[in-house]
């Protein structure tokens, strides 16, 4: 679906499995930061077959941000090379939300392990955070967690998954196989975030980069 924000005018793009069929729905527009409410029942009519210029659709008469509503859960646009990471970790989201922010991460979160699941099952997200308590469950209860450990290896391969607990040694790799994550982090050790971050993430993407090189060069990929 082409939505055009009636604020800048600007054309958005929205996957159409992003798309809630039938319903109104939020967003904001990439550009201006708008708040716009796409209200489907005020679908313009169908244009004419024969001027018919592809699947884009005009939708500016369905567009009404003075409606928005904050409960209303929104559809996130973003840009083709932005980098985009899921918190589920309340206990220490200022410090996520910190040193995401710091990595030049845009950030999303989720109600519920539950509300997560429906997420990561629509959206790829380059960096995962949970607490091992998140949704007031432990791993061996999460949907969450079950989720993330079931992924397709297609899947994980393109995402960092960190773990947050009392019991976790940081930094330790063995550790973080054994649970399917990337990296695991103690509560004790929240204080050096950033720097835990950085070193993890950087050389899990350089892992990666000499694996995409290696299967290419075998042409694997």
């Amino acid at each position: 679906m082409q939505v055009i924000c009636s604020s800048c005018s600007r054309d958005i793009n929205i996957p159409d499995n992003k798309v809630p069929q039938g319903q109104a729905f939020n967003l904001t527009c990439p550009g201006c930061k708008t708040k716009l409410r796409v209200d489907q029942h005020l679908k313009p009519p169908e244009p004419d077959p024969a001027e018919d210029t592809g699947p884009s659709l005009d939708t500016a008469s369905m567009v009404v941000d003075e409606d928005f509503e904050d409960e209303d859960e929104e559809i996130e646009i973003y840009d083709e090379h932005d980098k985009i990471a899921l918190i589920l970790d309340r206990k220490n989201d200022e410090l996520w939300t910190t040193a995401l922010t710091e990595l030049e991460y845009k950030l999303q979160r989720a109600k519920s392990p539950e509300h997560a699941v429906h997420k990561l099952k629509f959206n790829q997200y380059h960096v995962v955070v949970f607490h091992e308590k998140f949704g007031d469950t432990t791993l061996e209860t999460s949907p969450l967690y079950e989720f993330i450990r079931d992924m397709s290896m297609d899947s994980r391969r393109k995402a960092f998954v960190a773990l947050v607990g009392d019991k976790f040694k940081t930094l330790d790799n063995m550790e973080a196989l054994a649970y399917s994550v990337n990296l695991v982090v103690n509560q004790k050790d929240m204080g050096e975030l950033e720097t835990i971050l950085k070193k993890s993430i950087g050389e899990n993407d350089m892992f990666y980069k000499v694996y995409r090189e290696t299967m290419t060069a075998l042409g694997k990929l």
